[in-house]
């Protein structure tokens, strides 16, 4: 399907730098949040084919957090931008799809009711939960949400996806969260066993080597997958 890609700055709310791509009529609207970086420029082959698939994607761009240990007032700013964006792009009827890599994946995971308390003991939360038809995680920062009860609101279908080679968030700690996830709803779980905690972007952040051994090939079929999950939704 045909689609416009464009990138801006909301008129209304200055500040706040938006990639779109645009189809005439959408079967969803796309928020995409991207990691620590901020940048959705490093995801366009996967955002360009979510839009051939006819879906709507906006995907703000964000200040980079200078450490791996973000604060609750850079988790918030990045949280009023998604707010932001929602709104702007949701009509009466549309559904609304989160897909987030790394950090972005947390904040749609709080955005949708989940429980974040940061590292350190301060909770984040959304000024209004927002009510997801589906949400694509891709090597999300789970600590956030190691903690009882965190999960409990969490009320749609949830595709998950990690790396076996991931040393930011290990694959360990994302399966203990998935079992959490599970306690209220199936999750359609993905462990790449040659991915890495960076394997999910398309372009790599600097002096990161990617274990993955055929970047081209997983993705592609990376955005398949997510892509088929998200079809699945509407």
């Amino acid at each position: 399907m045909d689609f416009t890609e464009s990138t801006f700055q909301l008129q209304k709310e200055a500040g706040i730098t938006v990639t779109a791509f645009t189809v005439a009529e959408p079967k969803a609207l796309i928020v995409f949040a991207a990691g620590r970086g901020g940048s959705p420029s490093r995801h366009l082959p996967l955002l360009r084919a979510i839009a051939a698939r006819g879906y709507t994607v906006a995907a703000p761009h964000f200040d980079m957090i200078p450490s791996a240990m973000p604060t609750k007032e850079q988790l918030d700013a990045r949280i009023r931008q998604l707010e932001v964006i929602s709104d702007e792009y949701t009509t009466a009827g549309l559904p609304v799809i989160g897909v987030g890599h790394s950090i972005g994946a947390t904040l749609l995971l709080t955005l949708a009711g989940a429980k974040a308390i940061t590292f350190y003991k301060e909770s984040v939360k959304p000024q209004l939960k927002r009510n997801f038809a589906g949400l694509v995680l891709l090597a999300p920062a789970v600590d956030f949400f190691l903690h009882e009860g965190a999960s409990d609101a969490i009320n749609t279908k949830v595709y998950l996806r990690t790396g076996a080679k991931d040393n930011v968030t290990p694959a360990d700690r994302t399966m203990m969260f998935k079992a959490m996830l599970e306690e209220h709803g199936s999750v359609n779980f993905v462990l790449d066993e040659q991915a890495g905690h960076f394997s999910y972007m398309d372009q790599l952040p600097p002096n990161v080597k990617d274990p993955q051994p055929d970047r081209h090939l997983f993705l592609e079929e990376l955005a398949n997958d997510v892509a088929k999950f998200i079809v699945s939704l509407t």
